[in-house]
């Protein structure tokens, strides 16, 4: 039986470079498969969606009505027997850093301790009496070292505490942050000349980021980890493993978004891998990137946050992956696409 597809995209909502939607297009497209390009924006999204045996989409945290309704609208293409990415356990906690806290705990993942409170006053007797420092604190949204701090004193705490039970911060990532930590890591003309063709795209994506309204009202910690100055991005799909590392910006603690990747296979260590297999296994993802920090004392990884969505041409640039048995295989992975063979296998035996 053929499978039809569809996979979601609506350039004039969000056009991102590093959007999945165009690496499915190419796929079916050069596989010749029955697929069709669909918006899900459309009031009658659900009706459209009776047609097809497979929806992809890509939502993008940085797009308020993603965040509003992808979630919704997946899960109950889900409930009408669709096989959709990102599935129900795969998407729930996105772009929730304190539910992605709350489920690694209750698998006994390897993570850094973390806080979270609610109420002011729970939030500052916990600052003014039992915090050490320094300690990291972060909006429960954002991603590539957006909305992450360092808080190196009690007065620094308690400032930021009153601010988030007062009138918040928004989640929209800093144009001064983001232009520094890609000056950084700019070593070359090619890479420079790259990164200020793409400016136009992070501009558009600010001005959708900037929609949303400032986080308030709870306050979230996490210790600081003692590394090396690199953090480690794991993508797990099935039984394939793909990682590299990021190199920390000159004089901050944060590596994700600085674009400074070091492809060394040493880093991802075993017990890494090894964890990052078992969480997304136990947890039944179809795919998960998870960001590690290596704590310098024990050497053990543990994991900061996670989200199913990447740079997949980051991940293309590892030139191989390690299977469950750690054998490591001179292949690169192509997240979007061994996604979409994934679910065509599963959804070929279920109408079998």
């Amino acid at each position: 039986m053929s499978l039809k597809i569809a996979i979601c995209k609506k350039d004039e909502m969000f056009n991102h470079s590093e959007g999945w939607g165009k690496w499915w297009l190419d796929y079916c497209q050069n596989e010749g498969l029955d697929f069709q390009v669909i918006d899900p924006y459309r009031f009658d999204i659900i009706d459209s969606l009776t047609e097809f045996d497979i929806l992809l989409w890509h939502p993008s945290n940085y797009v308020l009505a993603d965040m509003i309704e992808s979630r919704s609208i997946l899960y109950t293409a889900q409930r009408m027997g669709l096989s959709v990415f990102p599935d129900f356990k795969t998407a729930w906690h996105f772009d929730d850093k304190i539910a992605q806290s709350y489920l690694l705990q209750s698998v006994n993942a390897p993570v850094p301790q973390s806080w979270v409170f609610y109420l002011m006053k729970e939030c500052i007797d916990w600052v003014e009496k039992e915090a050490e420092f320094p300690i990291i604190a972060k909006l429960k949204s954002g991603s590539g070292s957006n909305n992450v701090r360092m808080l190196s004193s009690k007065i620094e705490a308690l400032t930021y505490a009153k601010r988030m039970f007062g009138r918040g911060f928004s989640p929209a990532p800093s144009l001064v942050y983001k232009a520094k930590s890609k000056w950084q890591s700019t070593h070359d003309w090619e890479t420079f000349t790259s990164r200020v063709k793409r400016i136009p795209e992070f501009l558009h994506t600010l001005s959708r980021a900037k929609q949303f309204p400032n986080e308030h009202g709870y306050a979230y910690f996490q210790e600081l980890i003692p590394n090396d100055g690199y953090d480690l991005k794991v993508v797990v799909i099935g039984e394939k493993i793909c990682g590299f590392s990021r190199k920390s910006r000159k004089g901050d603690f944060r590596a994700s978004g600085g674009g400074d990747i070091i492809y060394d296979n040493s880093l991802v260590t075993k017990q890494v891998r090894d964890s990052a297999l078992e969480v997304s296994k136990t947890l039944g993802f179809q795919c998960m990137g998870f960001d590690y920090v290596v704590d310098n004392r024990t050497g053990k990884g543990l994991i900061v946050e996670m989200c199913y969505g990447f740079s997949n041409d980051a991940l293309l640039a590892t030139r191989g992956y390690w299977d469950s048995k750690g054998e490591w295989h001179s292949e690169p992975l192509n997240a979007p696409v061994e996604i979409l063979q994934n679910m065509i296998l599963e959804k070929n035996k279920q109408t079998q």
